[in-house]
This record gives C-alpha cells, sequence and structure tokens, in this order.
C-alpha cells in the first residue's frame, strides 16, 4: 500500500463523518456532481500531493485504485479544462 493509498484510506472516512454523507455515492446518478465527501477527499489530495487542481485529476486518472477508495470511477473525474 503506498502512502497515498493510506493518506486516502484515512481521509474518506473523516471527510463522510463531517459532511454527513455516510451513505450518499460519490457520483449519484443524475445528480451533476459530486457528494460533498467525494470533493472534500479530493481537496484534501490536492492538498496532500501539492499540486493543482489541473495535475491532480491528471494524476487520478492513472490511479484507479485511489479513485475507486473515493468512491468515483476514473471515467466520473472532470475535465480538468
Amino acid at each position: 500500500m503506498t502512502q497515498i493509498s493510506r493518506f486516502t484510506g484515512e481521509i474518506v472516512p473523516i471527510a463522510q463523518v463531517v459532511t454527513g454523507d455516510g451513505d450518499e455515492s460519490a457520483a449519484p446518478q443524475g445528480g451533476g456532481g459530486f457528494a460533498d465527501y467525494a470533493l472534500v477527499s479530493l481537496h484534501c489530495l490536492r492538498i496532500y500531493l501539492d499540486t493543482s487542481y489541473r495535475m491532480t485529476i491528471d494524476l487520478l486518472k492513472e490511479m484507479p485504485q485511489i479513485t475507486g477508495e473515493i468512491g468515483l470511477d476514473t471515467a466520473d473525474l472532470p475535465s480538468p479544462s
């Protein structure tokens, strides 16, 4: 397990508790966006990686295990443009 995977595994449950989104899907069908905990997790990961949002999304497209820990598929990730 990598440091990024460990970090993600720790931050997602915390984000779910803080946002109250424990049972919500990370990318609700027809919701047009992400659950709050997924956004918080992505933001924390961006800070942890010390990268821009665009670079974080690019990196996550190459890391399906990490996006899966958040509850997303790589296809769910937005275009960084």
